[in-house]
């Protein structure tokens, strides 16, 4: 039968010998199982030491998901970007080149003044400074590649605009460009309901495709589609900037530009173009690398607003003052 100690400072359990040198058997100070848990559990010999205290760590700063976004914004005010297109149109490269011209203070009319997910851009800016032997990659960044029952994971970005010193916060979702097909392929939308809470979407195009003569009508079908899909789920108006990547590999064609504009309207939504080159094509390049970026933040974050008048003129006459009323109504009488 399982015995303990009355006595709190008894060693009997780790030395097998009574401190006060009485038999085991027959010490007055035993307490059997048998008495209840309360002897058992006062003869429990506390730890010699302490636990450490935890050192203190970095907070995490990879991609934030919906609850620690959700946090973020009700700390203070975050524009949501959604981010649209089909694989290899270019989403990761034009963050990967925002986060690049931001490290190194080139992104014009913008300055960067803090983030919750620096290990995370940094991570997708990676493949933009792998070299082979003094030769850049074929692909300047990784293809993005989630599992299906993941959810977005957004990116934050907190700038500056020099020109009135205007602070934006910016989450912004790096996905892959296959739950986009799937929404146009079979309208599953379950994965895009944060877009409900978007300011602005950025539905990237690849501009290779957008020119090609063979592969021209079905981008601008597939990109129709998803404009369809969208205004479809959200039911709103809808502010959209066309991003179209690989400016530096040619130009679409403006009359199917001014098309896909004008079906965008007719679905309530608002369409502006952003040509961009995220990277510098390695040969004949049209465009330098970043081209478009600077121009894609000003139009996300829309132009700073007008000062009122601090003393207008007002035409006296046209006055509705409660007062003014009262004093000409006297009069007339």
């Amino acid at each position: 039968m399982l015995a303990a100690c009355r006595i709190s400072e008894c060693t009997f359990a780790q030395t097998g010998v009574c401190l006060e040198n009485n038999p085991p058997d027959a010490c007055p100070n035993r307490a059997e199982s048998d008495d209840g848990g309360e002897a058992a559990a006062a003869a429990i010999v506390p730890p010699p030491l302490k636990a450490p205290a935890a050192k203190p760590r970095f907070p995490s700063s990879l991609t934030l998901g919906k609850a620690e976004a959700s946090r973020l914004m009700s700390a203070r005010y975050c524009s949501v970007i959604g981010i649209l297109g089909s694989p290899d149109a270019g989403k990761t490269a034009s963050l990967a080149s925002l986060f690049m011209l931001l490290s190194r203070d080139k992104l014009s009319g913008f300055r960067f003044a803090d983030s919750r997910t620096l290990m995370a851009l940094n991570e997708i800016s990676q493949g933009a400074r792998r070299w082979n032997k003094g030769a850049p990659p074929e692909q300047m960044t990784s293809h993005t590649e989630l599992s299906d029952d993941r959810d977005a994971g957004f990116l934050h970005l907190r700038l500056e605009r020099t020109s009135d010193g205007q602070l934006v916060d910016f989450l912004l979702p790096d996905l892959p460009g296959e739950w986009s097909d799937t929404l146009v392929d079979t309208n599953s939308n379950q994965r895009w309901d944060f877009l409900r809470s978007a300011d602005t979407i950025w539905l990237m195009a690849d501009g290779r495709q957008l020119a090609g003569l063979e592969t021209r009508r079905t981008a601008l079908r597939r990109l129709d589609l998803l404009l369809a899909r969208v205004a479809a789920m959200l039911d709103r108006p809808v502010r959209m900037l066309l991003v179209i990547s690989h400016r530096d590999s040619g130009e679409p064609r403006a009359a199917d530009l001014a098309n896909l504009i004008e079906s965008a309207i007719a679905k309530g939504i608002t369409l502006e173009v952003v040509p961009i080159a995220s990277f510098r094509k390695r040969k004949n390049g049209q465009a330098a690398a970043g081209h478009g970026i600077p121009e894609l933040v000003e139009k996300t974050i829309g132009p700073p607003p007008l000062r009122p008048d601090f003393w207008p003129n007002i035409d006296q006459r046209n006055e509705t003052r409660s007062m003014l009323h009262v004093m000409s109504f006297g009069e007339d009488e």
